[in-house]
């Protein structure tokens, strides 16, 4: 009557013949589903990391290209010379920023005594030590010494002026001193 169709005997391989609940089970469930992903999103990381060397690198070396140059730039000698004389210049003001408050400014009596010289004597040098000032002064003949003398002696501003007078071959050498008789501001 009927006959009934052989059934073919197989197996099927993609049901596994282990049990769900097993600890080994999870792991390789896990593994397939999860861990592929995991390890992949590891693998681009790596990859970005990878080039972004490349450009962290290139970047690099232009900063270091950059120093190089601006290094060289600074071991020139018209920098080094520069760099000298103006690193003097603010030692010099920073000492005179710490001076100036406790110094007294002779300027406009510096001046005053330089532009009384006459024209025909010359200044070697010059100094002024609170209210006593000292010169030393050049001559070509004793008559302008005489003038500048009675011109210091005759002027109210200062007191005990004394004039040593040196003769050497063609020129005179003398040396002033005097007191200031007003405040020097």
């Amino acid at each position: 009557m009927f006959k009934s169709r052989k059934q073919k005997k197989a197996i099927n391989l993609v049901n596994p013949a282990y049990a769900p609940g097993d600890a080994f089970t999870k792991i390789y469930d896990w593994m397939i589903n999860i861990g592929k992903y995991l390890l992949i999103f590891v693998e681009l990381v790596v990859l970005g990391v990878f080039f972004s060397r490349f450009i962290l690198d290139r970047r690099n070396n232009n900063l270091t290209d950059e120093i190089n140059d601006q290094i060289a730039l600074l071991q020139t000698d018209p920098w080094r010379t520069n760099n000298i004389l103006y690193g003097n210049y603010q030692k010099l003001l920073a000492d005179i920023g710490m001076v100036k408050g406790a110094q007294k400014i002779n300027s406009s009596v510096v001046s005053e005594i330089v532009s009384g010289i006459p024209s025909t004597l010359i200044l070697k040098s010059f100094s002024l030590n609170g209210n006593r000032v000292s010169l030393h002064l050049l001559a070509g003949n004793l008559e302008d010494v005489k003038v500048y003398e009675s011109s210091l002696k005759d002027n109210t501003h200062y007191s005990d002026v004394t004039f040593s007078i040196l003769k050497e071959d063609v020129e005179i050498s003398v040396a002033v001193s005097f007191n200031l008789v007003q405040n020097v501001d």
